[in-house]
């Protein structure tokens, strides 16, 4: 049962990131295919076999002759081998492609969210005549590119505080509370 800050993030994730390996590093499949996608970015025309190979090994800072190894399952991975190389996995592959995601897709202009909408902090604490229900909010980039920003920069806490006083600002009330253990956002 999400509350706004995980339901932003889950909306958020499924709109801005990018489709990533999901078995870990520390399992064959997880460690082939985080090679593989590294040694595919390295890949020149022409080049020989192993080329592209032994410039990734580099990249991620694991000698050249360990790379062959963990390929042919001579030997496995380190726990120090295996966080370069997520770390060369996540500077060259993910981060680029995350970054792509924001750049190209537009922000959202409209945000539907389902949960108990509180429309002032006055004592009265003005809910609507259905507590739990779904508000269309439209007119809301303004309010989502502070949003984005501070889901990348801070995490879905700050994301949510963002989103919370950039729905307050556009729809032009004291505040907009979405509350609940059973929230949920999307982007239509």
């Amino acid at each position: 049962m999400p509350d706004l800050a995980s339901a932003l993030d889950a909306a958020l994730t499924a709109r801005y990131r990018p489709k990533e390996v999901k078995a870990p590093a520390t399992t064959r499949r997880g460690l082939l295919a985080r090679m593989n996608q590294l040694e595919k970015l390295h890949a020149r025309k022409g080049d020989r076999p192993g080329s592209a190979g032994r410039r990734a090994a580099r990249s991620a800072g694991i000698a050249p002759d360990t790379w062959t190894r963990w390929r042919k399952s001579q030997r496995a991975p380190s726990a120090a081998s295996l966080r370069r190389l997520e770390g060369a996995y996540a500077r060259e592959i993910t981060l680029p492609a995350f970054r792509r995601a924001l750049r190209t897709k537009k922000i959202p202009d409209k945000v539907t969210v389902t949960a108990e909408v509180r429309w002032t902090s006055s004592p009265k604490k003005m809910y609507n005549a259905t507590r739990y229900r779904t508000v269309k909010l439209t007119g809301m980039r303004p309010a989502m590119v502070p949003t984005i920003r501070a889901w990348v920069q801070a995490g879905p806490e700050a994301a949510a505080q963002a989103f919370e006083r950039g729905a307050a600002e556009v729809h032009k009330t004291e505040e907009i509370a979405f509350e609940g253990d059973n929230v949920h956002v999307e982007f239509p």
